[in-house]
């Protein structure tokens, strides 16, 4: 922990009215939205599940996800191929109508209608009929025209030929007053990426689900579902062309389980991935919606107290970016170090965490306009100004402000010796300009918050907050975001001077911190004669033909200026997208002269055998069963 007089908290929200907002928030009007999965909730005894709905509600999520499969104490409703236990239908219909009726039709759902894991027994996830046909080969799920008949056969049980008890003998597909979206499966092809076999698979029962079964005629979202499972923090697996270029695809749904680590929260993945206007945001504006919708806290080795302050870190990021997501997973069990979070528990549990990011998504806003499918809160939106504060952070922890990867949204949001970009606080490269200690002059001048003295750049430390008076002696308050700020007469011994505030990015006065090329700036400037300027033309997301038009980076195979801080995407068109044979949605042709190989991109059936699924240590995405026991 650090003194007192070097790191300390931000001011209170009050006391920085002046300060103008960080150019990479969200200022949309439209609204974001948080939720849970609940994989078992519709097999829970009615008195008990309407007790978890009703703690749902009162959290302010707006989406649980439901998911038809079994588990080890109740069956699959397709307990034979092609034949149909309505029973099990029925409980779900129940579940619908509680939700709809205890939430007043604030709170909607998507149905995950079929579980990958029960292809092949993983997860925790009973084998199924499917599974039991396909004997070991999984893949020819997606590759075989006969099995793709037989689970557009489940769908159409599902959302057409089964009638509502509860609503009036109307079908699923029907049902838009609670049902948000479904999904095409939950995570097809789980494990497995590159996509080997049946990629046409995705357009082909979207098309289904929103043509021939109607839910587009009933604005009810089809959604991918987790595309090749858990997402790494610069992979394609859960976004791949095939579903960005069918256009019965609606929303694109990404899982992915990132851990704290060295350098990283557990939201630092989730503030990289959605940077405004990079390709996957860019791409998808006027096109498709992006929902996390699932990620969880992933234990490690600085153990199960770190929870909360975990779930606040992604639940944060993930509002800040304005994308909506759902939790995975809410329960009743017990949790011990699993991710599972039993919303019945008191508010000092990691429920508090959760209920709290919650609430601030209810309110959060978004680039993208959901209100085809969710209408938007009647309290209306957040005027977000400044980045909340982690309130979680455990008093033990090495860090607890402004440390590598914390989020920020201003300069001295970071420690004086790190840099706030796309708002994360980060170490400056070797090749950044003015940075502490660099020599300076008229002509070499420091980073925005430092001072020239003696000829270099002076290290400086942040205004601590005034310890409140009643507060334990052994405790010291660093962020707490109702805490004020001390005045220079109560420092008079300080060794170094406070970091200055720059003006804000949009201010005619701002200088801009030095610079060599666009990667030393924010995302949304670029790099003018030596300084970083706010960019209007040529930006990112912006649509180019050529990289020399774009003043943020290059221009990507897909037309749009890019950022150069981030790895280029050799996989899917990459490159080579001059080079692909293109024959429609949902086709992946691949490279031609790869007609051998591992490229070679296959449809006809396959076996393989799928690593065992684990937990990676430090912030890359964690497998369902370490993580969540569902995903």
């Amino acid at each position: 922990m650090y003194l007192p007089g070097i790191l300390a908290s931000l001011v209170s929200v009050a006391t920085l009215t002046t300060l103008a907002a960080a150019d990479l928030r969200i200022t949309a009007d439209h609204h974001s939205f948080g939720g849970v999965n609940f994989p078992s909730l519709q097999f829970l005894e009615p008195s008990y599940r309407d007790e978890l709905i009703r703690a749902v509600v009162k959290s302010n999520a707006r989406v649980i996800r439901l998911f038809i499969r079994g588990d080890n104490d109740h069956g699959d409703p397709e307990p034979e191929l092609g034949t149909f236990d309505r029973t099990m239908l029925d409980q779900i219909d129940d579940t619908l109508a509680a939700i709809h009726r205890i939430s007043k039709g604030q709170v909607k759902v998507i149905i995950a209608p079929h579980d990958a894991h029960a292809l092949r027994s993983s997860n925790d996830v009973p084998c199924d009929a499917y599974c039991k046909k396909l004997d070991g080969a999984f893949l020819d799920f997606y590759s075989s025209e006969d099995f793709r008949k037989l689970y557009k056969t489940r769908l159409e049980v599902f959302f057409k030929h089964y009638p509502s008890k509860n609503f009036d003998g109307k079908t699923w597909a029907q049902l838009n007053e609670v049902i948000l979206g479904v999904d095409l499966q939950n995570e097809p092809w789980s494990g497995i990426w590159p996509i080997v076999a049946g990629e046409s698979w995705i357009c082909d029962i979207a098309t289904h689900l929103k043509d021939t079964l109607g839910l587009g005629e009933s604005n009810i979202a089809v959604i991918t579902g987790g595309i090749s499972g858990a997402q790494t923090p610069d992979g394609i697996q859960n976004f791949p062309d095939s579903a960005f270029e069918c256009p019965a695809v609606d929303v694109i749904g990404i899982h992915g389980y990132f851990a704290e680590g060295n350098g990283l929260t557990a939201g630092t993945p989730w503030a990289n991935l959605f940077l405004p206007s990079n390709t996957l945001t860019a791409r998808s504006l006027d096109k498709k919606l992006l929902l996390v919708e699932e990620w969880a806290y992933v234990h490690t080795d600085r153990g199960h107290h770190y929870k909360k302050k975990a779930i606040f870190d992604q639940g944060n990021a993930l509002n800040y970016r304005g994308i909506p997501w759902l939790y995975s997973h809410a329960s009743f069990r017990d949790e011990g170090t699993t991710a599972r979070v039993n919303l019945l528990r008191g508010q000092n549990f990691a429920v508090g965490a959760l209920t709290d990011v919650l609430n601030r998504a209810y309110k959060a806003r978004n680039n993208f306009d959901w209100s085809r499918y969710l209408p938007a809160p009647p309290t209306g939106l957040t005027n977000l100004t400044v980045l909340p504060l982690n309130p979680y952070i455990p008093q033990q922890s090495e860090c607890v402000f402004g440390c590598e990867g914390h989020l920020c949204d201003a300069p001295d949001g970071c420690q004086p010796s790190l840099i706030c970009k796309n708002s994360v606080c980060q170490s400056a490269p070797e090749t950044q300009p003015g940075k502490i200690d660099d020599e300076c002059n008229s002509k070499q001048v420091c980073q925005e918050h430092l001072t020239c003295a003696d000829g270099l750049c002076q290290a400086c430390e942040n205004r601590p907050t005034i310890q409140p008076e009643d507060y334990p002696r052994q405790f010291t308050v660093y962020n707490d975001p109702d805490g004020q700020c001390a005045l220079d007469k109560d420092r008079p011994f300080r060794m170094r001077p406070v970091c200055s505030l720059p003006p804000p990015q949009t201010s005619p006065s701002r200088r801009g911190n030095p610079c060599q090329n666009a990667a030393h700036c924010d995302a949304n400037e670029y790099c003018d004669w030596g300084f970083c300027r706010l960019c209007t033309e040529g930006c990112l997301g912006m649509t180019c033909r050529s990289s020399n038009k774009c003043k943020t980076g290059y221009c990507n195979t897909h037309g749009r200026c890019d950022y150069p801080g981030k790895p280029k995407v050799q996989f899917g068109p990459g490159a080579r997208a001059s080079t692909r044979d293109r024959k429609g949605p949902g086709w992946n042709a691949g490279p031609r002269g790869m007609e051998r190989g591992p490229n070679k991109v296959r449809d006809e059936a396959l076996r393989i055998n799928i690593p065992k699924e684990s937990v990676r240590a430090t912030g890359g995405p964690a497998a369902a069963a370490a993580a969540t026991g569902m995903s």
